[in-house]
Parts: C-alpha cells; sequence; structure tokens
C-alpha cells in the first residue's frame, strides 16, 4: 500500500514539473500585442506656434507648417502618398490613360461625402483645379502655372478628364492637390478666400473634421464617414507652442500630452531635456537637402578638376558629425534614395585631401580664395565653417558671407555668387528635378548652379516624360552617373526630423521600425499619412508561436 502511494505520488510530482515545464515555454514562445480600439483623445504638441492659413491651397508650407498639418487632417486629393511613398488613390477610384499620355479619365468614389454631409463630386474637382487657374488666384503661382496648362472636362458626376500638352510622369503627384467645396466657395471670390468665413471654419473630407481652434490650440473629431475606415481615434487636441523646449517640457511633464512632433533632431538633442522611459523617438527623412552650389559661370569653378578636388577634399561624414552632432543624413546626389529610383551603388567622390591638392595644383589653383554666401541659419553657419576649415587644409581659402533669408535667395536668383550653402524643401514625392538641374532653368529658373550638359538633359527630360517606373529609373540613374561626374554642385545632406510620442500610444506609418512604409516624409505633415489607424486605446492580445 505504501509503495502504491509513493509511486502515485512520484507521478504527480513528475506530472507537475512537465505542466510547469510547458507553461514555461509557452510564457517564453508567447508574445502580446496591442490592438486598437476605438475611442480616446489624442493630444499633440507642435512647435511652430498657432496655423496662420487653413485652407491648403493657400498655405505657405515653410513658414506656416502647423497650418499644413491640419489641413493635413481635414482635406484629401485626388491621389495621396501611398505607404510605399508612391501615389495610391484617394478621392480617385480610378484612372484611365490613353496611348498618348496626354489624356487622364478620373473615375471618382461615390462613397464620399464632405463634413457637412454634402456629397463630393466632380463639380467640386472641377471647381478646385478652375480657382487655381484664375489669375486672381492667391495662393503658390506654381500652382497656377501648371494647372494652367491642363484642360479639365466634367463628363459626369463622377468623372472627369484631364488633357495635357504633352506627356507628364509626375502627374499623379500633382493630383494629390487638395479638393475644396464648390457648395461653399463657389459664391466667394477667389482672392476673398483668406478672409471668408471658410478660412475660419473650413470644411474638407478627411479622417478628422475641424471643431474649434484658436492661438492655443485646435480641437478635432473623427470623421465616422471617412471613406478609407471611420478612425479609432475619437478627438484630436493639437496644442501650439512656439519653441522646442516648451513643447517638450509639456509633453514630458504633463501626462494628458502624448507626442510632439515634429522636431527637428538637432533640436532634440540640444534639448538636454531627461526623456521619460516610455517616450519613444522615430526619426525620418524628409523630402528636402542642403547643398553647397557651384556658380559654374565663376572663372574659379569653370573648370572640372577644380570642382572635383574641391569634392576629394571634403569629408562629409565628418562634417556631419562635427557641424550637426550627426544630426542628418548623408546625400551625395539630387535624387533622394526615398524615391526609389536612386542608384546605390554609385560611388562619391573619396575624402582624399592629397588627391584634391594634386588636381588644385595640376589646374593651376595656387592658393585660391572662394567666397562663399549663405543665411544666418545656426546649422548653415556651422556647416559653412566646417567646410572652410577642410578646404583650407588644401589650401582654399573660403571667405563666409552671412546674409539674410530673403538677401540670399536674391543673390542666388541673380547668380551674384561664386559658392552658396543653402536648402531645398518640399521637393515632393516624385523624383522629378527638372526645374533645378535642366539647362532651360539656367538663366532665370531654379538652376542656380548654371549648368547646362546634353547628357543630364536628356535624363531629365525622358525622366518626367516617360511613365513607366523602371524606365524613369533608368533615367534617373543615369542623371546621377553624370552628376556626379560634372561636379556641378555638392549635395550634402537631408534633414531628420524627430517625432516623440508615448509607447501607449500607436501610430502606424510613423514607427521606422515599420518595414512596409516608406521613410521618406514628404512634408512634415505627412506623418499624418495613416493617421485614422492611430490609437490611444487598446487591448493586449496573445499571438502564441509554438509550432
Amino acid at each position: 500500500m505504501a509503495q502504491r502511494i509513493r509511486w502515485q505520488m512520484l507521478i504527480a510530482a513528475v506530472s507537475a514539473l512537465l505542466i510547469m515545464a510547458l507553461l514555461t515555454a509557452l510564457a517564453l514562445s508567447t508574445t502580446t500585442a496591442s490592438q486598437p480600439l476605438t475611442g480616446g483623445v489624442y493630444r499633440e504638441a507642435l512647435v511652430n506656434g498657432p496655423p496662420q492659413q487653413l485652407i491648403p491651397l493657400l498655405n505657405e508650407p515653410l513658414n506656416d507648417p502647423s497650418g499644413r498639418d491640419l489641413a493635413a487632417l481635414l482635406f484629401d486629393g485626388l491621389m495621396r502618398v501611398g505607404p510605399h511613398g508612391t501615389p495610391d488613390y484617394a478621392l480617385a477610384q480610378n484612372w484611365q490613360v490613353d496611348p498618348t499620355g496626354t489624356v487622364y479619365t478620373c473615375q471618382l468614389r461615390q462613397d464620399v461625402v464632405w463634413h457637412d454631409g454634402i456629397p463630393f463630386s466632380a463639380d467640386d474637382v472641377l471647381f478646385t483645379i478652375q480657382s487655381v487657374q484664375e489669375r486672381d488666384f492667391p495662393g503658390d503661382p506654381a500652382l497656377t502655372a501648371f494647372w494652367r496648362d491642363v484642360l479639365v472636362e466634367r463628363i459626369d458626376d463622377d468623372t472627369l478628364r484631364f488633357t495635357l500638352d504633352a506627356p507628364f510622369a509626375p502627374f499623379f503627384n500633382a493630383a494629390r492637390l487638395p479638393i475644396l467645396p464648390a457648395h461653399l466657395l463657389s459664391d466667394v471670390p477667389v482672392d476673398q478666400w483668406p478672409v471668408s468665413d471658410f478660412a475660419r471654419q473650413p470644411v474638407g473630407t478627411g479622417p478628422f473634421r475641424l471643431i474649434a481652434w484658436d492661438d492655443q490650440s485646435a480641437r478635432l473629431e473623427a470623421n465616422a464617414d471617412y471613406f478609407v475606415q471611420s478612425p479609432f481615434i475619437d478627438q484630436i487636441e493639437l496644442l501650439f507652442f512656439d519653441d522646442t523646449q516648451t513643447a517638450l517640457l509639456a509633453l514630458f511633464d504633463q501626462q494628458t500630452i502624448q507626442a510632439a512632433g515634429y522636431i527637428a533632431t538637432n533640436n532634440l538633442a540640444e534639448s538636454q531635456l531627461p526623456r521619460p522611459p516610455d517616450m519613444q523617438v522615430s526619426q525620418r527623412p524628409l523630402d528636402g537637402y542642403t547643398v553647397l552650389t557651384f556658380n559654374l559661370e565663376s572663372d574659379l569653378l569653370e573648370d572640372q578638376q577644380v570642382r572635383q578636388a574641391l569634392a576629394y577634399g571634403l569629408d562629409k561624414d565628418g562634417l556631419i558629425e562635427r557641424a550637426l552632432q550627426g544630426q542628418a543624413m548623408r546625400l551625395d546626389t539630387p535624387i533622394l534614395p526615398g524615391w526609389m529610383v536612386h542608384d546605390p551603388q554609385l560611388a562619391w567622390y573619396a575624402y582624399l585631401p592629397e588627391e584634391a591638392m594634386a588636381l588644385l595644383e595640376t589646374a593651376d589653383m595656387e592658393a585660391p580664395v572662394l567666397p562663399l554666401i549663405t543665411d544666418t541659419n545656426p546649422q548653415h553657419l556651422a556647416v559653412a565653417r566646417d567646410i572652410a576649415n577642410q578646404w583650407g587644409r588644401i589650401g582654399v581659402d573660403v571667405q563666409i558671407t552671412e546674409l539674410d533669408r530673403d538677401t540670399l535667395r536674391q543673390r542666388l536668383q541673380q547668380r551674384d555668387f561664386v559658392l552658396a550653402l543653402h536648402s531645398w524643401a518640399r521637393l515632393s514625392a516624385d523624383p522629378d528635378i527638372f526645374e533645378l538641374w535642366h539647362s532651360s532653368q539656367a538663366n532665370d529658373g531654379l538652376n542656380y548652379a548654371g549648368l547646362q550638359d546634353d547628357a543630364i538633359d536628356t535624363a531629365l527630360e525622358e525622366g518626367r516624360t516617360r511613365s513607366d517606373s523602371q524606365t524613369r529609373r533608368l533615367h534617373y540613374q543615369q542623371f546621377e552617373q553624370r552628376w556626379i561626374e560634372v561636379v556641378p554642385s555638392i549635395v550634402l545632406y537631408q534633414p531628420i526630423y524627430a517625432f516623440v510620442s508615448s509607447q501607449t500610444i500607436g501610430v502606424p506609418g510613423v514607427d521606422t521600425t515599420d518595414g512596409t512604409v516608406s521613410p521618406l516624409l514628404i512634408g512634415t505633415e505627412d506623418r499624418y499619412r495613416q493617421s485614422y489607424q492611430w490609437f490611444v486605446e487598446s487591448s493586449r492580445e496573445i499571438n502564441p508561436t509554438l509550432p
């Protein structure tokens, strides 16, 4: 009897150990994931003060990023930037392009309503584009210049036809133009839009609708009828701050604010505020770059050997570490990596100061003096000084002149410079950089370097007229190769911006660990690309991984 009990106790003990081992293995091989729930209020601190203009066609994004942020939540275009950084459908449901590449027929979605409940239709698209085409349009003249050459025809309530003068591959990118409601603005003269009631209380088709706003904050609520999906978040509150330090203090000290965006990474590094352990930082490159532009008409820089020598004499990686504390992404050509046409195999000039000095000697450039102009931006000044120090070691004397931003722009437009350090911003989602580097833009356009090269012209012309993605990639890579050979300028770096947020919320599309999302942001407001999927309320779901 006693022996039988001992065996039973042994079996029970072994069984208990096996169960414990199984539970331990299950615990170690099980993960949990946040599953979004509907509800809650999302609060974000914006660094650039209150918005100045909420009508997106009138907003100046470089001077009014907060206005651009709000507009991104309120409005849609026919197309949008998709998760991979390429054009995707928004208000448009389908496109048909004729064999010539000049006639685009657009079928609109039929499930879209404005925030006031009025159905969206082709009339709204026609009205918006015709308004942009007007002589008195108070927005960006470049919008008017482009759309004035496009014939837009209404076929029926849900169909439009766009006719272009010539094939234009970036047309779908241009079709991201925000659409405005004809029923609210058709009786308002376009030059009166900035002071209209609509400017104070805009109505869009976006994932959120505006409830109220003032100089301190803006409050939005979910658009339950949004055509993609009803947002998870019930309300969004954007709080406006004038500087990074104040915004981060509010984020770190107040439990009610969940995020701050978008913040330049150098400002985040310089803030020296202790970051709470539950805060995460997502970093993304923006669609722009800082460049050292050579005036190719200058006697000092007309020799390609001299320009190559200057390229060999500049350590970009060291410059970024010293002048920018590593808070930028090195760039070697004007083609951004996020555009998906960049050739990563192309090699820029290695840092070889001895080669630089040898080339300068061959070019008979002994102790050259190069004047460099830039603006008063602290980053630009730090970069300019680092360049001067580096080139001083190869025998080049760089003399820096600080100018206000408007004067710098004027000097660039007049080609009144030898070297100019400046930045390009908001280059868009398409790699079409025709206006910056084609010879037709050398005299009075944006080709400040004065670059005139047949091979580069051909690559840029084919890149903007050929719609096939592989063909476009080939032409832009040919552009890159030739651009490196000619060295018309030295592209230095892309800016990186940071989004600081609590780990308790979900921000799909912003987290840089998400490999399905293009890392390139098309303007800082592009962080809201998938805002309808953001959440502040969630549940934990067990995902076992045992076989």
